[in-house]
């Protein structure tokens, strides 16, 4: 039973303004924070201003007040997300749960629970993240490694490594908000870079596109080396990255309403096409990319859903389409650790959570714990 909530302004890792709810019931007290992206997607939940969520919580708090945890998305669906906002909506859901699992939301999740996904992390930013490249991400991941604290480990060295390189030639400006260098490489060069230094260290490399970001008057822009590419140029530039680079995984190579070219690239590639902008966490838009084959995989973010209860449903239709899930992170994080146990929970093979950075180290930290809680872990295998 719910006996008190409280809430508070906090900043993110972006030092942007978010809540944190504090939750108070017959078993202890519990607490949970939001996360936030750089821009908000037109499909996703959307936020309110913190000073919108904290005049109107007063009224919003009665609504749960000795009523039960298990209700809460409910009592959200009720209201309506658009009212609470989904930076309020979902650290209500997330701490709910946690009041309802007595903080072993995984184990709440999956009874069962103990195959590990492999972390997916920020090595090389750019885009709106910050950096020379329009590319927003360049990303690793280690699927050979046989324990969760390997293949941290191995994204770890491979971002040291590459921090080392950068430095040594002068070529390095800084960290972004999710703790990726900040280069002055080009596209190309950072991907001969990162390519080099991923195969030394057996992981795989991605690129998260943020294609949206670079999409003007039906065309993508590209900023180093300049281009300006059409559609058809942009599907048959990333096809050539994939081949040259072994590219294992793609995120929003298109705008968000292209699901054409998400279908004609999936077609044409064995890679993971991940949409990200391209669905929002959203049960209709994933429908659409399922019945155009519009990608094989995508990105869950608790604060787009705006309550674990969508989001849980969106998980199911994708499973049962076979798209693979990658529980991600937000650039605005904060130090919480839900999307660790909601990966674990969800069987799901990849957690994009960044490698450098307290708020990342965060849900690496909840993942060791996890793992050596867990009787006989194993590490899930993958077949991208």
């Amino acid at each position: 039973m719910i006996k008190d909530i409280k809430i508070s302004q906090i900043y993110n890792s972006c030092k942007k303004e978010t809540i944190k709810v504090f939750l108070k019931t017959e078993k202890g007290n519990y607490t949970a924070s939001a996360a936030s992206g750089t821009s908000e997607g037109k499909y996703e939940a959307k936020t309110l201003n913190i000073k919108t969520v904290l005049k109107r919580f007063p009224k919003i708090k009665n609504k749960f007040i000795n009523k039960n945890e298990k209700d809460i998305d409910k009592i959200i669906e009720c209201i309506g997300i658009e009212k609470i906002g989904a930076h309020l909506s979902i650290a209500l859901s997330i701490v709910g749960l946690r009041a309802l699992s007595n903080n072993k939301v995984y184990k709440f999740l999956n009874p069962k629970a103990r195959f590990f996904p492999f972390p997916l992390g920020n090595v090389i930013g750019g885009g709106v993240h910050k950096g020379y490249t329009s590319e927003q991400e360049f990303l690793v991941f280690s699927k050979n490694s046989k324990t969760i604290i390997e293949a941290i480990k191995t994204n770890f060295s491979i971002w040291k490594e590459i921090g080392k390189i950068l430095k040594s030639k002068g070529n390095v400006t800084g960290n972004n908000y999710e703790g990726a260098w900040i280069c002055k490489l080009d596209d190309i060069e950072t991907l001969e870079l990162l390519s080099k230094i991923a195969e030394e260290n057996e992981a795989e490399i991605g690129i998260d596109f943020a294609a949206f970001e670079m999409y003007k008057k039906g065309f993508y822009f590209y900023k180093n080396p300049k281009r300006k590419l059409s559609p058809e140029e942009q599907l048959e530039f990333v096809f050539d990255l994939i081949k040259t680079y072994k590219v294992a995984y793609i995120e929003d190579p298109f705008h968000e309403d292209d699901l054409k070219h998400f279908s004609e690239l999936t077609k044409k590639v064995k890679c993971l096409i991940v949409g990200d902008d391209l669905f929002a966490t959203q049960n209709d838009r994933l429908k659409m990319g399922i019945k155009k084959n519009a990608g094989n995989g995508i990105i869950i973010k608790p604060d787009q859903a705006g309550t674990v209860s969508r989001l849980l449903k969106t998980v199911e239709i994708a499973k049962k389409s076979k798209f693979t899930t990658i529980v991600s992170h937000r650039s605005g994080e904060t130090l919480d650790s839900f999307i660790s146990d909601l990966a674990v929970g969800i069987v799901s093979p990849l957690i994009k959570c960044g490698i450098y950075g307290k708020e990342r180290r965060a849900k690496h930290d909840r993942l060791v714990e996890i793992w050596k809680k867990t009787k006989n872990p194993k590490m899930l295998k993958t077949n991208f």
